[in-house]
């Protein structure tokens, strides 16, 4: 009965859909693409094709899940030179980043969470075992696999703190979710306990996929190339990434108080549809700054950047002295720290965690990273990586022996999926 309500109340919310597709659009105009996979329209004649194949499905909703499958992807397109790998997706910036070049790896949107379009997309594509990567936990979606016996499993799982009180409201209805999947892995211990919180089904833990992610191999040759392009040369650069809304003006204002000399400071907005927003932050204050995406123009290194492009943040990283992770300073939760890590930068984390909690915590412990409970803080921070080589190397140093510890949740993954072919 629940979930027959549920399924109503997602029908009734469809044609609000439509205008909240328009919406984005006009800041992101991906989300005007492809409308078609969101109501699981499909080509009649392509659905032949699908059938032939053996698929395997991989629900990926934004960047970071889908950054997180690049080397699965490369290992199974090897083990397995017969299978499709379907990627889906809930929004555009995860549709676009970039996944291992192949004919067998496909993308498209995940349908709305009706029962009417999960099933279509089921009976479409017939993928043979479905992976959810990390919480995306829709009724439908995983009511409609069990109905249609498809096997599924949520691998990578993660449940905050935060999360688990919102989870704990609709306790039963999430434990009858679950307990449908075919097996659950997440990402640790903490969130195996979380877990074990709103559910009666067995949970197991397999490490973090992210850890296992690598830098494009030709990464510092693209480094040295984006380095020319913005004319840097000795000056220290604070490379701030993935910021939310209200962060870019406070990191602003306190560098320009820090009265630093020969320094470069890059920010880079999580969202695209932000860069224009934060560009009126820099004119608002008469700063001088320059877009990544007019480097043509650039004629010497500017002191402020923004870096409009996508799909670079790895050679910005590599630019840098100090990396600060982006929504940690004020309340979203934190973004991926381990991208700055594997590109063995010193990385600052403000006292806004709960997304990447265990990660954070993991690193700090390990002396990978350094914290900062406000803005002002990172005074001492910048004036003692500037200083002292010797500290900056330690932190470098601990870095790698952390990462390099934390690997191996990609081999989990290949053993489970190893079970079913």
């Amino acid at each position: 009965m629940r979930l027959f309500l549920y399924d109503i109340i997602v029908h009734c919310l469809l044609p609000f859909t439509l205008f909240k597709l328009i919406y984005r659009g006009l800041k992101n105009p991906g989300y005007l693409n492809h409308w078609n996979e969101r109501f699981a329209i499909y080509a009649q004649e392509e659905q032949k094709i699908w059938a032939t194949r053996t698929t395997i499905w991989l629900h990926c909703v934004s960047v970071g899940e889908t950054k997180s499958i690049y080397l699965l992807l490369n290992h199974l397109i090897n083990k397995y030179p017969k299978i499709n790998f379907l990627i889906s997706h809930g929004t555009p910036t995860g549709r676009d980043v970039i996944l291992p070049n192949s004919s067998r790896i496909h993308r498209c949107y995940l349908p709305y969470d009706t029962s009417f379009a999960i099933k279509r997309f089921i009976n479409f594509y017939k993928p043979k075992l479905g992976l959810i990567i990390e919480k995306e936990l829709w009724p439908n979606l995983i009511n409609q696999c069990n109905l249609n016996k498809l096997p599924a499993i949520l691998i990578n799982g993660r449940l905050s703190n935060k999360s688990l009180k919102k989870y704990l409201l609709f306790k039963g209805i999430f434990n009858n979710l679950l307990v449908q999947l075919n097996s659950i892995y997440v990402q640790n211990e903490h969130d195996r306990l979380n877990f074990k919180k709103i559910t009666q089904a067995k949970i197991n833990t397999m490490g973090n996929l992210k850890f296992d992610v690598r830098p494009p191999s030709n990464i510092y040759a693209q480094i040295k190339e984006l380095k020319s392009q913005l004319k840097i040369k000795k000056q220290y650069v604070i490379v701030a990434g993935s910021t939310r809304n209200g962060e870019e003006k406070i990191i602003l204002n306190f560098i320009l108080k820090l009265n630093l000399k020969n320094f470069v400071l890059i920010i880079v907005p999580r969202h695209p549809e932000r860069f224009d927003e934060v560009a009126k932050i820099f004119k608002s204050q008469n700063i001088l700054y320059s877009r990544r995406s007019e480097y043509q123009d650039i004629r010497k290194s500017p002191q402020f950047i923004i870096g409009d492009s996508m799909g670079e943040l790895y050679q910005y990283y590599g630019l840098a002295n100090l990396a600060i992770i982006g929504g940690s300073i004020l309340d979203y939760g934190g973004q991926n720290l381990i991208e700055p890590l594997s590109m063995n930068v010193p990385t600052a984390i403000g006292p806004s965690i709960y997304n990447f909690k265990n990660i954070t915590e993991a690193a700090e412990k390990e002396k990978a990273i350094i914290r900062f409970k406000k803005i002002n803080d990172l005074r001492n921070i910048i004036n003692d990586l500037s200083i002292s080589k010797m500290y900056a190397n330690k932190l470098i140093k601990n870095t790698k022996t952390f990462m390099l510890q934390s690997r191996g949740g990609t081999e989990e993954v290949i053993k489970i999926i190893n079970r079913y072919f």
